[in-house]
């Protein structure tokens, strides 16, 4: 017997549709008799009958997944055996991998791409807490959903992080994996952890931007497997924006640094996803980025539903110019409406113009003059006034607006006399010096209430006043940063938090330590924290019991 037919049983399960195929084995769509839902049931293929390593394996899969508890990653319902070979009952997805539908719609905005690696992320995350190590993360185990919500699927390759867990099924030196999103341990066949998977994510990432793998040449001679995999363990990582200058920059550099070739560099699920989710923040809140998700299959699509593909310069101004008014069409539209019909009154001699407006009749044409007149004469005498009359007296001050302000901001022109920053409610104007330009700094430490409004992932919100009112600690460096970028601002450096220490109305952490940004570079290397007393420090850019920040706005920027 090789795939089951529709009308089978299997246990509870009655077969009712063959969906596909895979490396292992063969998908069967199938109803659940007893809770009647809709399942796919991945059963050992018949070819493989009789391995003990794959039936192992295969066996390993259900039981890896059943262990993870996400809403990323597929639900595994319950496993057992049919015809001599193992099954997994596992929840039915509705949607589309997402190798299928860049292939068949072209790359992804950088929002759309940051939100499938969102998901994707919070997966590989879930089964790393599992103990597991995914093993072939690649677009075409990435699942979106006719929701939008993209699942991790196939851990055919699940491998324990500890192997003590559970005995290896491959021999150490053996290579498991697709070339294409191989990290350079892996392809040496050396100890791994679940720091591969992020050097997938960071080749899937590259792929849906770009539309092809990070490695590949595009013909056949140079993507051949050996040359592929040599590529990820000698050549840097491809940077999309060199490809597509439209990627957004922060995206880019994230995906750099997945792609690092040592694994000590990569930056963990923490730091990906608190990062992630500053970016969807950020891209989601711009006025220039409004571009729909991409619609899986079996959704009716409209013309600007599509993902858009990267296009040559002359392309995109072409599509530019058929998408936005032009100008010099609109003032050609208003002449040929200004023109009477010589033929019938209603229609110009440029063709039918009611698609603009009704035509023009000698009444209006008269009304025309009047306002005209009336024009030139206003003009005359604002010209005489401008000439000959009295100056108007010289502004020295211009009003903005910073990011979440309450209260304008007053700043000086030059050669003005000096004016006062009015900083927003909860804010303090922090002078400038010598060591850092005007800011405005929040009086006190982020609290709870408003950290868990924007992350309620990582802090359970709450209606307790006193508890929503308290600082906010334990939250890493990376979700520090990606509150602060939401809420339009920065976390401060070391000169202003000593600053602002100084002033009357800038309330200490006391007994807590700041983040501060000084510049480090590297996912894992030490942060600052300060000033406690006036003193700093180091510390792992994990959360800490007592370790809180503070927002820092710039009123120049935009």
């Amino acid at each position: 017997m090789n795939v089951p037919a529709p009308g089978v049983i299997i246990d509870r399960y009655q077969v009712e549709r063959t969906i596909g195929a895979g490396s292992m084995g063969d998908v069967v769509g199938a109803v659940d008799m007893d809770l009647k839902r809709k399942v796919a049931i991945k059963i050992l293929s018949d070819k493989h009958r009789g391995n003990e390593e794959l039936e192992a394996r295969f066996v390993r899969e259900g039981r890896a997944v059943a262990a993870i508890s996400h809403s990323n990653v597929v639900q595994v319902f319950t496993t057992g055996t049919y015809d001599g070979r193992p099954y997994i009952a596992m929840e039915l997805l509705t949607g589309t991998d997402l190798g299928t539908l860049v292939s068949q719609r072209g790359p992804l905005t950088s929002l759309q791409a940051a939100r499938a690696l969102l998901d994707s992320a919070r997966g590989l995350q879930a089964a790393a807490n599992a103990g597991l190590i995914h093993r072939d993360v690649k677009p075409s185990n990435l699942v979106m959903l006719e929701n939008g919500v993209v699942k991790v699927t196939d851990f055919g390759l699940a491998k324990p992080i500890d192997p003590k867990m559970e005995p290896a099924l491959t021999a150490m030196g053996v290579v498991v994996g697709t070339p294409d999103y191989i990290a350079p341990e892996q392809a040496r066949g050396e100890a791994i952890d679940e720091r591969v998977d992020l050097y997938a994510l960071g080749g899937t990432l590259y792929f849906l931007l770009i539309g092809k793998p990070p490695f590949r040449k595009g013909n056949a001679a140079d993507d051949k497997y050996l040359k592929v995999v040599a590529r990820h363990l000698k050549d840097p990582a491809p940077n999309p924006m060199l490809i597509n200058s439209e990627v957004d920059g922060e995206l880019a550099r994230l995906q750099l640094r997945l792609m690092s070739k040592s694994a000590q560099t990569r930056p963990s699920y923490d730091e990906v996803i608190a990062e992630l989710v500053g970016i969807v923040n950020r891209l989601s809140n711009s006025e220039t980025q409004n571009i729909p998700t991409p619609l899986p299959q079996g959704h009716s699509q409209g013309s600007h539903s599509s993902p858009t593909p990267y296009l040559g310069k002359d392309k995109a101004r072409d599509i530019v110019e058929a998408a936005l008014p032009n100008e010099e069409l609109v003032e050609t539209a208003r002449t040929k409406l200004r023109m009477p019909s010589k033929a019938s009154g209603t229609r110009s001699s440029y063709g039918d113009t009611s698609g603009f407006a009704p035509p023009l009749r000698s009444r209006r044409s008269k009304g025309l003059v009047i306002l005209t007149l009336a024009s030139t004469a206003f003009f005359v005498i604002a010209l005489g006034l401008f000439l000959f009359g009295p100056l108007p007296e010289e502004s020295s001050a211009s009003v903005i607006v910073p990011p979440d302000a309450g209260v304008a901001a007053v700043i000086s022109e030059p050669d003005a006399a000096p004016v006062a920053l009015v900083a927003p409610e909860g804010m303090l104007w922090l002078p400038a010096t010598a060591d850092h330009p005007d800011v405005f700094i929040g009086t006190e430490l982020v609290n709870y209430g408003e950290f868990s409004d924007i992350f309620p992932n990582q802090k359970k919100p709450t209606k307790n006043r006193k508890r929503r009112a308290s600082p906010v600690t334990s939250v890493s460096f990376p979700y520090a940063q990606a509150y602060a970028r939401t809420k339009g601002g920065r976390l401060p450096s070391p000169a202003e938090l000593l600053s602002a220490q100084a002033m009357e109305d800038f309330t200490s952490s006391t007994g807590l330590w700041e983040w501060v940004e000084d510049g480090t570079e590297g996912t894992q290397a030490q942060q600052t924290v300060g000033f406690a007393d006036g003193k700093a420090a180091k510390r792992r850019p994990r959360g800490h019991q007592d370790v809180g920040f503070r927002l820092v706005i710039d009123p120049s920027r935009p």
